[in-house]
């Protein structure tokens, strides 16, 4: 690839295994939030609301059974903005990896032409950067014969 030409996305899944992994692990932590949020706030309104008499407990039930709603609904919105989010985000880190990781293999087997071109944003720019400069260094100083 050369310098000038930009990187395009051809795909969000470049390393299947880890990134699924990476998404996984961020759903479990909204999970996690979503249940300790769901049973603080149940237990919040049933020690401000309980009053034994049962006819008086109509509004604390309904209350309760409007958070749980709110709070699943909620759940059920952020479970594909979190699969979205994370994949896109741990994309913008494995597939500068993945592209780092073959120009320095081309680099070692003596193809000192090799520059590594990310997307602008991309996650290790600078790394990539300090590559293509030491490619370039040893393309001076060992050139073709």
């Amino acid at each position: 690839m050369s310098p000038e030409t930009p990187y395009v996305r051809k795909q969000y899944l470049v390393d299947r295994a880890y990134q699924i992994r990476f998404v996984t692990r961020v759903f479990m932590v909204v999970l996690a939030v979503a249940v300790v949020s769901s049973l603080l706030s149940t237990t919040l309104i049933w020690f401000n609301m309980y009053q034994p008499d049962l006819n008086t407990q109509v509004p604390m039930i309904s209350s309760l059974i409007a958070v749980a709603a709110t709070l699943l609904i909620e759940l059920l919105l952020a479970i594909p903005i979190v699969f979205f989010l994370g994949i896109r985000q741990s994309h913008r880190i494995v597939g500068p990896i993945n592209r780092i990781k073959r120009t320095l293999e081309a680099i070692s087997n003596g193809d000192f032409s090799q520059r590594i071109t990310l997307r602008q944003g991309d996650a290790l720019e600078d790394l990539a950067k300090y590559i293509n400069t030491m490619a370039e260094s040893l393309a001076r100083r060992y050139p073709k014969s």
